[in-house]
């Protein structure tokens, strides 16, 4: 069976992350995987030799000249895949699922589209009406939540919708790694994670005998530096950038802190839990109360509370067996979010 996976980039990020390892795991299977990218970059992540990758270079240009390079780009589109005839085309994001709703049209191939960004991520009311439009013309829709299928049925009034929730993607996590007081915290330098609330409870904690590290880049960078300066908390808390070994930090950090503040499905919280780390995080909308249940195997507390979420982080450091137990709790994920698992899901929804 041949299959088309759609998307806008492949650097870093969760979505292309997603992608590349549905690529991975379908070619390993047996299928024929073409990905399809929108504009030109190297792939952050690893991508089988089985794996086809075509770029379709679409360019930033503004104005009518972007409405041409878009116009180019969707007829680009259909052409490659027309080209390969695949059984299904499966595309992520709100832009990139219009565009490939609009390239699959007549075609006999079923397109399905995923929604990844969080609900509450503003859109203009041009992306609204277009995905409320086209939306209905896809063959199905994949939601990473129960409440964010909700609220695509109801701004689409599409039937047919299903969850299927991020896999927990192979991470390299040496056990035998001695634990370090570290607290951890990966995601983009964005307003949506959060990482100034982060940067304030590590302030409030104020205990040097355990590093703060945040891995990851972003448009806040700066700003997040000058407000670390600003705390003179330098010698706290660490800003690390883009880490291609996730798993070795996670294999020696002892508390992972999650505090965004808008996601959908979060996949560094799913690794952190994944890989044993006993978590604490903001109960956003949707996300993360999918995966703690307080008290259980994390804490969730309020989004923005700084003083709850410093207090349970603290609560953690002085309590081994807590983490234990935590730590025991939250790696029983690694089966309910298998990437066999989500795979042979999504494989079903997108081929029946």
């Amino acid at each position: 069976m041949k299959i088309v996976l759609v998307t806008p980039l492949l650097d870093l990020g969760g979505g292309q992350r997603y992608i590349t390892s549905l690529a991975n795991r379908w070619s390993s299977q047996g299928y024929v995987v073409n990905i399809i990218v929108l504009r030109k970059g190297k792939s952050f992540y690893p991508i089988n030799s089985e794996v086809v990758v075509t770029e379709l270079n679409l360019t930033g240009e503004g104005g009518i000249k972007k409405a041409f390079s878009a116009l180019r780009t969707l007829l680009k589109l259909r052409k490659k895949i027309q080209s390969i005839n695949p059984f299904f085309v499966l595309s992520i994001l709100s832009s990139t699922n219009i565009l490939t709703i609009l390239a699959t049209r007549y075609l006999k191939t079923r397109v399905i589209v995923e929604d990844v960004m969080s609900p509450l991520r503003p859109r203009s009311k041009v992306e609204n009406q277009c995905r409320k439009f086209f939306y209905k013309k896809a063959d199905g829709i994949i939601a990473l939540t129960d409440i964010a299928k909700g609220i695509i049925q109801d701004e689409t009034g599409c039937k047919n919708i299903i969850t299927i929730p991020n896999p927990v993607f192979d991470l390299k996590i040496n056990e035998s790694i001695k634990k370090e007081k570290i607290v951890l915290n990966v995601g983009r330098l964005n307003c949506a994670k959060g990482q100034k609330y982060f940067i304030e409870a590590c302030k409030k904690i104020n205990r040097p005998d355990w590093k703060f590290v945040i891995l990851g880049d972003g448009e806040l960078r700066k700003e997040l530096e000058q407000q670390i300066n600003n705390l003179d908390i330098h010698n706290l808390v660490t800003l690390n950038g883009v880490e291609k070994d996730v798993g070795k930090w996670l294999s020696k950090s002892t508390i992972f802190a999650f505090p965004s503040v808008s996601e959908c499905f979060p996949i560094a919280l799913l690794e952190g839990m994944a890989a044993g780390l006993p978590c604490v995080s903001f109960d956003c909308l949707t996300g993360p109360s999918e995966l703690i249940e307080d008290g259980e195997n994390g804490f969730l507390v309020p989004v923005g509370d700084v003083d709850q979420f410093s207090k349970k982080i603290v609560q953690l450091m002085n309590d081994e067996n807590l983490r234990n137990k935590f730590s025991i709790k939250a790696k029983e994920i690694q089966q309910k979010f298998s990437i066999d698992k989500i795979s042979n899901e999504i494989l079903e929804f997108c081929s029946y």
